[in-house]
């Protein structure tokens, strides 16, 4: 690492050699390509910095691509040269006067993004200069500009008024600059809610809508959701603008005018229907002609939309019959919804389409078309008997995975309508094979709810039961062994006489052998009740049961109808859920360990014990559970440090502030630390621009990975950021933890 860190610094040597050579500087074009290595070397991760004085040389020129280059390099090193920075200022102002637009542009550009609190000062001048320029280029950018500014130092916003010059905005003639104008107010003004929508500003935004960009378009949608029409004829008339809308072929446009259509009509139910009805043909025009992935997040959509209104859709069930192109989340989703439309009118249509693919080569669809039969035939009171025909076809089919999803059909079909029992259980056991359901608990567990439940009507039921009770012991699912208890005991009392000593066999081998305490505790229940009153146990397995009804989850489509357009609907869930987490949790770039280390206090950890340092962040998928134990001296040489470093990617962040002023002995403090954990540094910097780099690495007992570790210490800031890298990426985050906590053990940073 040491001789690569040498090579990069000659080359870096050799580039300023080159950008302060007098030849160099007269030929435009070799003057360029050096600013082109060094954007490239940028770009690949090298340290450039050293190079600030001379690239602030280099953005004098008149050299378009050149300047563009310079402006770019300066806004990423602009932070870690606060003082160079400075010299900058005078050439962007004046590039910011130029006749060009675009020099005037990039250079607005370039200042808003230095990202240095102390000149803050100095862009707002030419951002009040920008925000009024002729150039529509300029207009939009300054802007954009008004954004950082407001994330680099809120108060220059407020103080200088920068919220009403962006108002005024809005009514600029380039449409780019009416959008950007209403993306920077919903920022600026975020803490109030977003920007005040006024009628003048609502009606201003709908009647330019078509000259913004697809992605504005959508966007000031989203914003003029907030708007409330005063009268349902104000509401009409914004409809009949947002109707050309739906006619867009962007997919997040039509999405986002449906949106709005469903928020102005909410309030009216007598018009739901015809609204949907509008809706209809460009969704399903979209679903049609999309790409599978854009096809399934619409599908969502109409699903939602379907179980407000079913009848809506009704009709054009054909355009969810499955094509052979489709991939597989699309034909099961467009499934579910054919279920939902399915109505007296259409479910023979719709049932012969779900036996077609009964026979497909995919497993999956053809289970998920037989329950799809029987939910029609639950949902439909008159579709129960033609559904039955087909299901009793499914039988003969001698498919084993068919056969097994429709025995549980049948069952929850028979809890529906039991009075068909007489006649349709016979049917069913002499269409099946009760031994070919060994590898399908589910189904296995089905047709033994059934020989309990209807028994009494099948001649050879006791016998068929009886290989299996004997078999208990061998039998692997616990929901099986539960329902052959059950089914035991209620054929016993249609039955007593053939089913008295299996039941008492089957009582006898679960209590004495059982592991699992469910069924266990189960045949206790059952022998103490028939010990103490039969009749009693007679009441309690012969309960009525509940008829099954068709699932529908209502308060799931209630939320994503309300969000309509958002991942919401896909995810089939509040946004609230998946967008607000709590601790302990680890992503890329972000650990946070509070609530991990409380965690483990509670649970009686010794946080002294180096053994113990990983237990900090939930890692149940880790195969060390919770522990990453380190080797004491492990070894790596250079050129094997670097072939692991280009040979994988940043796979965790670790960054926080020193808990003291870093001093000349910090770098030896923390090369110290990391040392009683087994972690060994590789090669350091000396500092340079007030940084430190250091290189560490550690190997795991057992598995041998390598985590490698790139540190930066900032002096200035007291900011220690550290790249991880890992020869196995699943350990990385509680890597990064054990780091974390063994600086903290060193009192060099504060993790609470």
């Amino acid at each position: 690492a040491s001789k690569s860190g040498e090579g990069k610094r000659s080359e870096v040597n050799e580039l300023r050699t080159l950008l302060r050579n007098p030849d160099v500087q007269r030929d435009v074009k070799r003057y360029r390509d050096v600013v082109e290595k060094i954007t490239f070397y940028q770009t690949l991760g090298i340290d450039v910095s050293e190079l600030f004085s001379d690239m602030v040389l280099a953005c004098a020129t008149r050299d378009l691509v050149q300047k563009k280059l310079v402006y770019l390099y300066l806004s990423s090193y602009a932070q870690s040269n606060t003082d160079l920075t400075l010299l900058t200022i005078n050439t962007l102002q004046k590039d910011c006067r130029d006749s060009n637009p675009l020099i005037r542009g990039l250079a607005l550009r370039a200042m808003c993004g230095l990202r240095v609190p102390n000149l803050v000062e100095y862009v707002l001048d030419p951002l009040r200069s920008g925000l009024s320029d002729r150039s529509p280029y300029v207009r939009q950018t300054a802007v954009m500009g008004c954004v950082k500014l407001y994330y680099l130092d809120q108060s220059y916003i407020t103080d200088n008024n920068l919220a009403d010059s962006l108002s005024s905005m809005l009514h600029d003639k380039d449409p780019q600059v009416v959008a950007n104008a209403v993306i920077a107010l919903e920022e600026v003004l975020s803490a109030r809610g977003g920007m005040m929508l006024t009628q003048d500003i609502a009606y201003t935004l709908l009647n330019r809508l078509k000259e913004f960009t697809e992605w504005n378009q959508s966007a000031v949608m989203g914003v003029l959701l907030r708007y409330t029409p005063a009268d349902p004829d104000e509401a009409f008339d914004i409809l009949n603008i947002l109707d050309e809308r739906l006619k867009h072929s962007n997919t997040g446009v039509v999405l986002a005018a449906a949106r709005l259509f469903l928020h102005l009509t909410s309030g009216m139910e007598d018009m739901q229907p015809d609204i949907f009805d509008r809706l209809k043909v460009p969704l399903i025009t979209l679903m049609s002609s999309s790409p599978p992935e854009i096809s399934y997040t619409i599908l969502h959509h109409i699903h939602v939309l379907v179980n407000r209104q079913p009848s809506v859709f009704a009709k054009d069930y054909k355009a969810f019959y499955c094509r052979v192109t489709d991939p597989g989340y699309v034909k099961m989703k467009k499934l579910d919804i054919m279920v939902n439309i399915a109505n007296a009118d259409n479910y023979s249509r719709i049932t012969e389409e779900l036996a077609a693919y009964v026979t497909d080569i995919d497993v999956e669809l053809a289970r998920r078309a037989v329950n799809c039969v029987g939910q029609i035939a639950i949902k439909l009171p008159e579709s129960t008997s033609a559904c039955i025909v087909i299901l009793l076809a499914f039988l003969e089919l001698q498919s084993d995975y068919v056969t097994a999803e429709a025995v549980i059909v049948m069952r929850d079909l028979l809890r529906t309508i039991p009075d068909e029992a007489d006649e349709l259980i016979p049917q069913l056991f002499e269409l099946i094979d009760p031994d070919m359901f060994e590898d399908e608990p589910a189904s296995k567990a089905a047709i033994v709810w059934l020989l309990g439940q209807y028994g009494d009507l099948l001649e050879d039921a006791p016998y068929i039961l009886e290989p299996w009770i004997d078999g208990v012991e061998d039998e692997a699912s616990p929901d099986v062994r539960l329902q052959l208890l059950t089914s035991t005991v209620k054929l016993f009392f249609k039955r007593p006489p053939e089913m008295q000593k299996m039941l008492g066999r089957l009582l006898e081998s679960v209590t004495e052998n059982e592991m699992n305490q469910d069924v266990h505790d189960r045949a206790l229940l059952y022998y103490r009740l028939l010990t103490t009153s039969p009749d009693e146990t007679k009441r309690v397995v012969d309960a009525e049961l509940p008829i099954t009804e068709a699932a529908v989850s209502d308060s799931d489509f209630e939320a994503a109808f309300k969000e309509f357009n958002t991942l919401s609907v896909v995810y089939g869930q509040p946004s609230l859920n998946f967008t607000v987490q709590t601790p302990p949790y680890c992503t890329m770039g972000q650990v946070d360990p509070a609530k991990a280390l409380s965690q483990a206090h509670q649970q009686g950890q010794d946080d002294d014990s180096e053994a113990e340092e990983g237990q900090l962040v939930d890692t149940s998928t880790f195969q060390q559970n919770n522990t990453l134990p380190l080797v004491e001296k492990p070894h790596l040489s250079p050129p094997e440090f670097e072939k692991i470093w280009v040979g994988n990617e940043v796979s965790a962040v670790v960054k926080d502030v020193l808990a003291g002023v870093p001093t000349t002995s910090t770098a030896d403090e923390i090369e110290r630390a990391l040392l009683r954990s087994g972690i060994v540094m590789m090669a350091s910097s000396p500092p340079q621009n007030n940084t430190i780099k250091f290189y560490f690495y550690a190997q795991e007992v057992g598995t041998g990975a390598f985590h490698l570790l790139e540190a930066t210490l900032e002096l200035d800031s007291r900011m220690l950021s550290a790249n991880i890298k890992s020869t196995t990426q699943e350990s990385s985050p509680i890597f990064a933890m054990v780091v974390r906590q063994t600086l903290a053990n060193g009192n060099l940073i504060d993790m609470m």
